[in-house]
C-alpha cells in the first residue's frame, strides 16, 4: 500500500476499494488522509497523524511523475549503480562525516524527550552483556557493556530500518537482521541481511530487494539446528532450511508476530491482524485455531515464557486501535480464554502503530502489555496496575510513550530483566517495572525532520526530532 503501513485507519477505505494487486500513489494515500482526518482531531495523543505527517515529509518528493515510490528494488539497484560509478571512476571516498548527536539528553520539564525510536532488541544467548538494537532507519546497534555504549556498522548498507535481530546459539557471530521498518514504514525492508563477524560486515540473502516483501518483524533461529529460520513478513512465514541461502513461504498473510514454543522449535505460533495460526512441524504447515480466540480484532502480539511451555498469551486490539483484550493459553495454543477484555491497558487508538507483550522468564504470570505507556500483571493478565505515565519523565518507572516491543531473554547471567523499546529509546527493569534504566546513551540514530545552523557560528545548530522534542 504505496510502502505505508496498511493497518492505519485512513488506509482502509482504499483497501476496500483496491483491486488484485492494485497499489495507490502517493497522492491517493495522501488524499485518504486528509479525508479521514477531516472530521477528527489530529491533537489527540496516539491519533498516527504525526507518524503519517513524518512518512509524507519523506517521501513526497520521492515518488516518480505518475506518484508511486520507489520500490526496495529500485532503492538497491540506485545503490549498486552508484557502487558501480564510483569504482569505474578509480576515486576514493574523503568525506569526512561525523555523527554530531544527541549523544546523550536531559528532560527539562514535563515534556518527554527522548533519543531515538526502537524498534527490537536482542540478547546474546552466550554473553548477557551483548545486546542488539534496531532502530527504524537507524540501523542495527550494538553494546558489548550491557548498554553502556553503543556502536554501529551498518551505516553503509542500503537500508538501515531494522525491526528484527535473530542471533546463533551455536556461534555467536552469526547474526540476522530483519530490515525495514515494520510500524511505521519509515523505512521499506531490503530483505534479511547477514553477518558472520558479529555484526562488522553485512551480506544479503536470498531473501534480498529483489524478492522481500514490503515489510518484516520477528526473526529467529532453531536453537539446535542453525540452518533453519523463519521470519514474519507482510507476505507471510518465510523459512529457510540452509542459513538464509533460500526461503519458502510456509503461511501467506500479513504476520504481525511469530514465537517458538520454549523446548520445542517444531511448534510455532504466528498472528495476523485477527487469526491464530499454530505448527507442530516446524511451520511446515499450519492450522487455523478459533477456539477462545478473539474475533474481529485489528491488530495481536503474542508471547510465551519458558517457565511454563504450555502458556501463550494474546494482547489484542479492535478494528479501530483500541483494547480488545488479553487473552490466555494453558495448552500449546489448541484453545484461549479471555483473561481481561475491561482494563483499557492501551489508553489510546494507536495499536495500528505500536503495541507489544512481554511475559517473564521465570513466572508465567507475570505479563508486561504497552501501547502508550507500560502496564503489568502479576495474575496472567486478570487485573493490571499501570506503571508508568509518558508525561512523567521524572518518574522512577519511566519509559517515553509509544511502546514498540516488551521481552525478556532466557540467558545464562540474565535474571529477570525486562527489555521495554519504545518512541524514545530503549529501557529495562531488573525489579519487575518499579524502576526503568534508560541504556539509549550513545545511540545516535535519532529521527530529526528539520535542521538549521547559525550562519555566523557554524557550531550552533537547532533541530525538531520525531517524537523526542528539539
Amino acid at each position: 500500500m504505496a510502502q505505508y503501513n496498511e493497518s492505519a485507519p485512513w488506509m482502509q477505505q482504499l483497501k476496500r476499494n483496491r483491486i488484485a494487486n492494485y497499489q495507490p500513489t502517493f497522492q491517493e494515500v495522501q488524499k485518504a488522509f486528509n479525508d479521514y482526518w477531516s472530521t477528527r482531531d489530529h491533537k489527540a495523543k496516539g491519533s498516527g497523524y504525526k507518524p503519517f505527517k513524518r512518512w509524507e515529509y519523506i517521501w513526497e518528493t520521492v515518488a516518480d511523475e505518475e506518484g508511486y515510490l520507489p520500490t526496495s528494488k529500485d532503492k538497491w539497484e540506485a545503490w549498486q549503480h552508484k557502487n558501480e560509478m564510483q569504482s569505474g571512476m578509480g576515486s576514493v571516498d574523503l568525506s569526512n562525516w561525523q555523527a554530531l548527536g544527541p549523544v546523550t539528553h536531559t528532560n527539562t520539564g514535563s515534556w518527554s524527550s527522548g533519543q531515538a525510536r526502537i524498534n527490537a532488541i536482542a540478547v546474546d544467548p552466550n554473553d548477557a552483556n551483548t545486546w542488539y538494537i534496531g532502530a527504524p532507519a537507524g540501523g542495527l546497534w550494538k553494546s558489548t557493556n550491557a548498554g553502556a555504549s553503543w556502536a554501529t556498522t551498518t551505516d553503509d548498507l542500503p537500508q538501515i530500518g531494522v525491526s528484527g535481530i535473530a542471533i546463533d546459539p551455536a556461534n555467536s557471530n552469526i547474526i540476522y537482521i530483519a530490515t525495514g521498518d515494520d510500524d511505521a514504514s519509515d523505512t521499506a525492508s531490503a530483505g534479511v541481511f547477514k553477518s558472520t563477524d558479529g555484526g562488522a560486515n553485512w551480506s544479503q540473502t536470498g531473501l534480498n530487494p529483489e524478492t522481500t516483501p514490503s515489510s518484516m518483524n520477528d526473526i529467529y533461529i532453531h536453537p539446535s539446528n542453525s540452518s533453519i529460520l523463519w521470519v514474519a513478513t507482510s507476505s507471510g512465514v518465510l523459512k529457510t532450511t540452509d542459513a538464509g541461502a533460500t526461503w519458502t513461504n510456509m503461511l501467506s498473510g500479513n504476520i504481525k508476530d511469530i514465537k517458538l514454543k520454549p523446548g520445542d522449535p517444531n511448534t510455532l505460533y504466528a498472528v495476523t491482524s485477527d487469526q491464530f495460526y499454530r505448527s507442530t512441524n516446524g511451520g511446515d504447515s499450519f492450522s487455523l485455531v478459533t477456539n477462545g480466540v478473539p474475533a474481529g480484532g485489528g491488530r495481536m502480539v503474542i508471547d510465551v515464557t519458558p517457565a511454563n511451555a504450555e502458556y501463550v498469551y494474546i494482547l489484542s486490539a479492535t478494528t479501530s486501535w483500541a483494547f480488545q483484550g488479553v487473552y490466555l493459553s494453558t495448552n500449546s495454543g489448541v484453545s484461549f480464554s479471555a483473561r481481561n477484555t475491561t482494563t483499557d491497558v492501551l489508553e489510546s487508538t494507536q495499536a495500528w502503530y505500536d503495541l507489544a507483550l512481554g511475559v517473564s522468564q521465570t513466572n508465567a504470570q507475570e505479563i508486561y502489555v504497552g501501547c502508550l505507556n507500560v502496564w503489568k500483571s502479576s495474575n496472567g493478565g486478570l487485573t493490571f496496575t499501570k506503571l508508568n505515565s509518558w508525561s512523567n519523565p521524572s518518574g522512577a518507572s519511566y519509559t517515553h510513550a509509544d511502546i514498540h516491543m516488551i521481552r525478556s531473554f532466557n540467558v545464562p547471567g540474565m535474571t529477570n530483566r525486562m527489555f521495554v523499546c519504545s518512541d524514545g529509546g530503549i529501557y529495562s527493569s531488573t525489579n519487575g517495572g518499579t524502576n526503568f534504566t534508560d541504556h539509549t546513551a550513545g545511540v545516535q540514530a535519532s529521527q530529526f525532520y528539520k535542521i538549521a545552523v547559525s550562519p555566523s557560528n557554524v557550531n550552533k545548530m537547532v533541530g525538531g526530532l520525531q517524537d523526542n522534542g528539539g
